[in-house]
C-alpha cells in the first residue's frame, strides 16, 4: 500500500493540511481561515480552541478530498509563523487566547529596552532583532498587565508546538522557531538564563519545554486526537519548520550559495550557513532544519500587500486583471525615468519613523504610471533586506524565488535585473504545507537528511538572466531612493 505524509502549516490567518508523497507530489490541501481577534488597537489574537478545531477540520477534509485512507499516512509535520505566544497552564489548557506575530501590544515597551540598550545586550546571547511580538517582549507585558496570566503559565509554546502537543499530548518545541524567540541562546543551543534575567521573566525558565529538531519525532496520535481529526492513532508526529525555513527548503536553498527570496505580504530574503558569521550589523540568524547549520534572514510587511491595497482602493475593476497590470508595468519599465514609491503602508524597512507614499508625481503621469512605480518600489524594499544578506559573504550563484507576484513574469524581471544575479522561480504554490511534509518524510526515514530531500523534491523552476542595462538603471534609481527616504526620515524625526 503507497504512503503519504501530512504537512500542517499554521499561517497567521490560514491554516492548511496537505498530504504529499515522499518525492514531494502534491495529492491535496485543504484551507480554513480562522478569524483573528483584536479586542484592543495593536492586539492580534485567535482562541486557541478555535485553532484546534479549525485544524481537525483540514485534516478531515484533506483525507477526505484525497481519497486516501488514515493508515496510509505515515507521518506528520508542521510549519507555522514565527513569534507570537500560545500559553497552556500545568495540565495543558489554554491560558489565553494565543498571540500571533502581527501583534504590536508590545510596541512601547520594546522601544523603552531599545532606549535602554537592552537589545544590545541580548544580542550576543540571541543572535536575535527585537520585536514587540518576540515571546520575550510579549511575556514581559504579560507580567506587567495580565499577572494572573502569567502566574498560570505552566508552558510557553509556538504555534506548532500547541497543535502538536494537542495531536501527543507530548509537550515540546520545536528549534526552528524557538531559536527566534528572545529566550533561546543559539551557540549553547538551549534556552539561556541570562536572557529571562535581561526581559525580567526569570520564572519563565521552568516553563520551557523539551527541543526537539525538525525531523525529530515528538509522539504519536493520540486515541482522543485520532478521534476528532479522523487520523489514525499511533501515527507519528515530527517536529517541523518555521515558514521561513520552510520556504527556503522547497526553493530548493541548503546552502550559502543560493539565497531564498519570497514576496507576498512580507518581503523575505534568506541564506543558509553552516555557522553564524560575525559582523557589526545585527543580523537575525536561527536553527535551520539540517542540523548543525543556521540561517539569517531580514523581512518586513513591505511586499505584495502594498499593490493589492493601491488596486483595491484605487483600481478596484482591475482587482483580476493581472494582465493589465503586468501590461502596464511593463511599459513603465522602458520609460526613462519614473515615479518613486516607498512601500511603507504596513511598516518600514528603513526607518521607524517612515510611512508609504509617492514622490515626483506630474501631471504628465497616470494610473499605469502609478502601478509600475509601485512594482518598483516594492523591488527596492525586498533589495534593502537582500543587499544586507549578499553582505554576509560572496558565493551566491542564483535566487530563488516563491510567492504571489512570482506568477508576473515582467515583475520576477526586475527582481532579476536589480540583483545583477540569475533567479529562478520555483513553481510550488504551498510551500509551508510541502516543507511540513517534508519534515515528516525525513523524520520517517524515507531520506536520510533534509539536504537530500530537499534535492530530491526540488519542484520545476524556470530560470530568467539579468540584463546588464537594466541593472545600471534600476540601482541609480535604487541610489535616489535611498536618498529620498533619508530626507524624509529627517524631517519625521524633528
Amino acid at each position: 500500500m503507497s504512503h503519504y505524509f501530512m504537512g500542517i502549516d499554521l499561517g497567521g490567518t490560514v491554516t492548511k493540511a496537505g498530504i504529499y508523497t515522499a518525492e514531494g507530489r502534491e495529492i491535496t490541501v485543504a484551507a480554513q481561515t480562522l478569524s483573528l481577534l483584536s479586542p484592543q488597537a495593536g492586539f492580534c489574537e485567535r482562541d486557541m480552541e478555535a485553532l484546534w478545531a479549525t485544524t481537525c477540520d483540514v485534516i478531515q477534509r484533506a483525507l477526505a478530498e484525497s481519497h486516501l485512507s488514515a493508515e496510509q499516512i505515515n507521518g506528520i509535520g508542521f510549519s507555522s509563523h514565527g513569534k507570537g505566544l500560545y500559553l497552556v497552564d500545568k495540565s495543558g489548557r489554554p491560558v489565553r487566547n494565543g498571540i500571533v506575530s502581527s501583534d504590536s501590544r508590545a510596541q512601547s515597551l520594546v522601544a523603552a529596552w531599545k532606549a535602554q540598550g537592552v537589545d544590545r545586550l541580548a544580542y550576543p546571547h540571541s543572535f536575535q532583532q527585537l520585536w514587540p511580538s518576540h515571546p520575550a517582549a510579549l511575556l514581559r507585558w504579560l507580567k506587567q498587565n495580565e499577572p494572573e496570566h502569567y502566574a498560570r503559565t505552566g508552558y510557553v509554546l509556538m504555534a506548532h508546538d500547541y497543535i502538536r502537543y494537542r495531536l501527543t499530548a507530548e509537550l515540546t518545541c520545536e528549534e526552528t522557531n524557538i531559536s527566534g524567540s528572545q529566550l533561546f541562546n543559539l551557540q549553547r543551543n538551549d534556552f539561556d538564563p541570562a536572557l529571562f534575567t535581561l526581559f525580567g521573566i526569570e520564572e519563565m525558565m521552568e516553563c520551557m519545554p523539551k527541543v526537539i529538531g525538525s525531523a525529530e519525532q515528538a509522539g504519536v496520535v493520540t486515541a482522543d486526537a485520532a478521534a476528532l481529526c479522523g487520523l489514525n492513532a499511533g501515527t507519528p508526529v515530527f517536529g517541523g519548520v518555521f515558514d521561513v525555513v520552510g520556504a527556503a527548503m522547497t526553493s530548493g536553498v541548503y546552502d550559502s550559495t543560493q539565497l531564498s527570496a519570497v514576496a507576498g505580504t512580507w518581503s523575505i530574503a534568506t541564506r543558509v550557513f553552516d555557522d553564524i558569521i560575525p559582523a557589526d550589523y545585527p543580523y537575525v540568524w536561527g536553527k535551520f532544519s539540517i542540523p548543525g547549520h543556521y540561517f539569517a534572514h531580514e523581512g518586513s510587511p513591505t511586499s505584495a500587500s502594498n499593490l493589492t491595497w493601491f488596486i483595491q482602493h484605487f483600481l478596484p475593476e482591475l482587482q483580476d486583471d493581472h494582465d493589465t497590470l503586468n501590461q502596464w508595468a511593463a511599459r513603465g519599465y522602458e520609460k526613462p525615468d519614473s515615479i518613486l514609491f516607498f512601500p511603507w503602508l504596513y511598516g518600514s524597512n528603513y526607518d521607524d519613523s517612515l510611512s508609504g507614499g509617492f514622490v515626483g508625481l506630474g501631471g504628465h503621469h497616470d494610473a499605469a504610471d502609478l502601478v509600475y512605480a509601485i512594482y518598483q518600489g516594492i523591488v527596492f524594499s525586498h533589495l534593502l533586506h537582500q543587499d544586507k544578506l549578499l553582505q554576509l559573504g560572496d558565493g551566491v550563484q542564483t535566487i530563488r524565488f516563491t510567492g504571489g507576484p512570482t506568477h508576473s513574469r515582467i515583475w520576477m524581471q526586475m527582481f532579476c535585473d536589480v540583483s545583477n544575479l540569475p533567479l529562478e522561480i520555483v513553481d510550488v504554490e504551498q510551500s509551508g504545507c510541502r516543507a511540513a511534509a517534508m519534515c515528516a518524510a525525513v523524520g520517517s526515514g524515507d531520506y536520510p537528511g533534509f539536504e537530500q530531500a530537499i534535492k530530491a523534491t526540488l519542484p520545476p523552476v524556470i530560470r530568467l538572466e539579468p540584463d546588464a542595462k537594466k541593472h545600471s538603471m534600476l540601482r541609480r534609481r535604487f541610489e535616489r531612493f535611498k536618498r529620498v527616504a533619508d530626507a524624509l526620515s529627517t524631517v519625521e524625526r524633528e
